[in-house]
């Protein structure tokens, strides 16, 4: 025969007090002596006991779920903000669901269907073109009590709060940089119908027309952001004889494809080109290391998932905060200083 199940009513019978006192103990709701919680804990210990918490979210009207919406559940930046935001919800009691989207209108509107018939009490939201057209499907959260916070992505909704990244300002950094080093053809490999890519290239561009004059920025777009579209693209930029003398690549998968479409043709980094990449899941590991455009990941998704958990549980009452975060540029051996 199985073993019977530990309830309430037995911790309350082995410790020898009342099953409000466990309840107490247990959800930590009440105040309880520590005689007396001692006494719960061992008994819990003992018996194995393990609390109802559907019952107790039914009764709280909260289920301590969470949701967390990205558009690429393979994008290495994507997956380190979700492994840091359910790091700190776990610590505050809440599990965090990751639901892909796709980046497909679609199927982001069927994730906040699933958000809403889970009864999950908040979401997070990658602020990507897809949500943006979204907008006002959000409302259906708002109007059944799901809190929300936007975080990381390139979109900004002033309904909620977000926090993203300054994209615009890590792209003038990149420029200013290679600008200094002396270079006057970039090439930029990465989407064109992309807000975070205009942001990016558009901060690249304004530096350059300050400090480097008459300098060309050359495009070579990809289909998609995988490491084959970048490939493909490079293949063509260095087919077509471009005379560019540095590389920006839009992410880490992009860059992988466009270094090995370089290190295909005999274009050694830097020596025969300078290259230079947002994110930085993987260019430490390169030979030689890449320079890139860095951000903390695991700092913006606990500001993020404390306020999310903060508004669910009245903390925080105030407007909403809307913040772009700092890049910051991590210099490394692939990018060298040329002749004017």
């Amino acid at each position: 025969m199985g073993r019977s199940i530990a309830t309430i009513k037995d911790v309350a019978r082995e410790a020898g007090v009342s099953i409000s006192t466990v309840s107490s103990v247990v959800n930590g709701n009440k105040p309880v002596s520590e005689d007396l919680a001692a006494r719960v804990r061992d008994a819990v210990q003992r018996l194995n006991f393990q609390p109802n918490h559907m019952a107790r979210s039914l009764h709280a009207k909260r289920t301590q779920t969470l949701a967390y919406l990205t558009p690429d559940i393979t994008n290495v930046a994507f997956l380190r903000t979700f492994k840091a935001i359910e790091a700190t919800a776990h610590a505050r009691g809440y599990s965090v669901f990751l639901l892909g989207t796709d980046g497909s209108v679609k199927t982001t509107e069927e994730a906040i269907d699933r958000v809403i018939g889970l009864r999950m009490d908040g979401a997070f939201f990658t602020m990507s073109w897809a949500l943006a057209q979204t907008e006002l499907r959000l409302h259906r959260l708002a109007d059944r009590g799901i809190a929300m916070v936007g975080v990381s992505g390139s979109y900004n909704l002033p309904e909620i709060d977000c926090f993203l990244r300054d994209e615009e300002g890590g792209g003038y950094q990149v420029g200013d940089y290679l600008a200094r080093l002396g270079h006057r053809n970039i090439l930029c490999v990465g989407p064109l119908s992309s807000r975070a890519a205009d942001m990016r290239w558009g901060g690249l561009r304004t530096a350059l027309a300050a400090g480097a004059g008459e300098a060309k920025l050359t495009m070579a777009a990809t289909e998609g952001y995988t490491a084959g579209a970048a490939y493909d693209a490079m293949q063509a930029a260095i087919g077509a004889r471009a005379g560019f003398s540095a590389v920006v690549a839009f992410n880490d998968a992009i860059a992988s494809g466009a270094l090995a479409a370089l290190a295909d043709n005999g274009i050694e980094i830097p020596a025969g080109v300078s290259f230079v990449s947002f994110g930085d899941a993987h260019m430490d590991f390169h030979r030689p290391q890449i320079t890139s455009v860095t951000f903390d990941e695991e700092g913006i998704a606990a500001l993020a998932a404390n306020r999310l958990i903060d508004r669910i549980e009245g903390i925080v009452t105030a407007p909403p905060a809307h913040e772009r975060l700092p890049l910051k540029l991590s210099i490394r051996p692939s990018s060298r200083r040329i002749d004017s």
